[in-house]
């Protein structure tokens, strides 16, 4: 029912893409619903990299087989029988009943089949039939192409992923955004890699850059990045952000990744309230 776009215009190291897929799951654990997450870049990279989706080599003969991701919904699209009653059966369960992948372009063959805005506006407008939230990976850089704008057209929240870094902080407030285009889309901004101790902290780059709005912090986690490496990004967030540990967090002490998290996931769902008010029943968070 509602989209929300994750993007960075810090290329490469934001953290976007890790920070969509663990809010996805930690959506997917503490809420009621049915969730999509996909990316528009090709197969495992961004979302993918940190999920325990298998990867094949380029003589694999088991990849003629693989069926699924935008290279299927855009066949559906061109023969016009994409629809809600089987768009799930191309994407990738992750989550049991709840949360499922839409995996990217295939990284395969001379020429692999390139995104459009049409295809990216069918798969969105028919996954917002089935799907209670579509989380999208817009990728990362400030270069954006037509099938970001598609994209972000449809969304119903922007959630914008930057770092402490000074340089890369004065380069997006004072320089005109692609989001400035869509003026009405809220947006969330969320520091990743977040540095307590840093003099560039939460009060000090809302007062040098005048910023009023939405704007959370993630603490950077070791444990989150080792399972990203081991493609055990699924398991590590159930295991933190079901232990309900930051509850007795003591008084002063730092904010830990898994309470951030709960927290950005909630901001989310607010935002979205209106789409998903009946179906997002949280669990104890």
């Amino acid at each position: 029912m509602s989209t929300i776009l994750f993007w960075s215009p810090i290329k490469g190291a934001s953290g976007s893409s890790s920070l969509a897929a663990a809010i996805a799951i930690t959506i997917g654990n503490l809420y009621r619903g049915r969730l999509l997450l996909t990316h528009l870049g090709r197969k495992y990279t961004g979302i993918e990299s940190g999920l325990p989706i298998q990867e094949y080599g380029m003589d694999d003969p088991t990849l003629q087989l693989q069926e699924g991701g935008w290279d299927a919904a855009a066949r559906l699209v061109l023969r016009g029988t994409l629809s809600k009653e089987n768009i799930r059966n191309y994407t990738t369960p992750v989550l049991e009943h709840t949360l499922d992948v839409l995996e990217g372009n295939s990284s395969f063959g001379a020429a692999p089949p390139l995104l459009s805005p049409g295809l990216v506006r069918a798969v969105i407008d028919t996954a917002n039939q089935y799907y209670d939230l579509t989380l999208i990976d817009a990728g990362s850089g400030a270069g954006w192409g037509a099938v970001q704008h598609e994209a972000c057209a449809r969304a119903k929240l922007a959630v914008l992923s930057l770092t402490q870094n000074m340089r890369e902080l004065d380069a997006y407030f004072e320089s005109v955004s692609p989001l400035s285009t869509y003026s009405s889309l809220p947006l969330l901004i969320v520091l990743g890699k977040y540095d307590v101790h840093s003099q560039v902290n939460e009060t000090n780059i809302r007062r040098r850059y005048g910023y009023k709005g939405a704007l959370y912090t993630v603490p950077y986690s070791t444990g989150f990045m080792d399972a990203w490496n081991r493609r055990d990004v699924i398991g590590h967030v159930q295991r933190e952000v079901r232990s309900g540990k930051e509850q007795h967090r003591k008084l002063f002490m730092p904010v830990r990744w898994a309470q951030s998290i709960r927290h950005i996931s909630k901001a989310i769902l607010e935002a979205a309230e209106s789409d998903l008010r009946l179906k997002a029943l949280e669990r104890g968070a």
